[in-house]
C-alpha cells in the first residue's frame, strides 16, 4: 500500500510539473496583424516588418507595434520580470528574433510606426546590406533602449 501511494504521489509530482512547464510560455506567438493591438500605445499592429513581444516571467505575452514600444514598455515594469524580449526581422516579416540577439538600423528611409524609424535584422550582416548611408546609426538592443528612453522622455 505505502509503495502504491508513492507511486501516485509521483505520478502527480511529475504531471503537475509537465502542466505547469507547458502553461508558462517561454516563446513568441505569432501576432494577428490587423486585429492584435500594441501594449505601451494601444495602436493596433499592422505592419509585419514591425512588431515585438515580452514575455514575462509567468508566461504571459505582451504585444507591441514596433521595437520602440517594447523598449518603451520595458521600462515600467521590473527587469527580474521579464522572461524574454523577441522583435520581428524586417527582412523576414513574422520571425521573431531575441531583441539582445538582433541588429538594429535607425533611419529615416524605413518608417516605423512609431515614428522613431527602428527596424530590426537577425545580424549585422543583414543589417549591412540593407544600410545605405553612413548617416544611418547601427545599434544593439542596451543602445535602443537607451535612445528611446532620450527621445521619449
Amino acid at each position: 500500500m505505502n509503495g502504491l501511494i508513492k507511486n501516485i504521489l509521483m505520478r502527480f509530482c511529475l504531471l503537475t510539473f509537465f502542466a505547469l512547464l507547458v502553461s508558462c510560455q517561454k516563446s513568441p506567438e505569432p501576432i494577428a496583424y490587423g486585429s492584435d493591438g500594441c501594449e505601451n500605445c494601444k495602436m493596433t499592429i499592422s505592419d509585419p516588418k514591425f512588431g515585438a513581444e515580452l514575455i514575462n516571467t509567468k508566461g504571459k505575452i505582451y504585444k507591441f507595434d514596433s521595437a520602440e514600444c517594447l523598449a518603451a514598455f520595458g521600462r515600467t515594469i521590473k527587469p527580474e520580470e521579464i522572461n524574454s524580449e523577441w522583435v520581428t526581422n524586417f527582412l523576414m516579416p513574422g520571425e521573431f528574433i531575441k531583441a539582445n540577439d538582433a541588429a538594429f538600423l535607425i533611419s529615416n528611409k524605413i518608417k516605423s510606426p512609431m515614428g522613431l524609424n527602428i527596424s530590426a535584422f537577425s545580424n549585422q550582416k543583414s543589417l549591412d546590406e540593407i544600410r545605405s548611408t553612413s548617416g544611418e546609426k547601427a545599434l544593439d538592443w542596451k543602445d535602443v533602449q537607451s535612445y528611446v528612453q532620450n527621445e521619449w522622455k
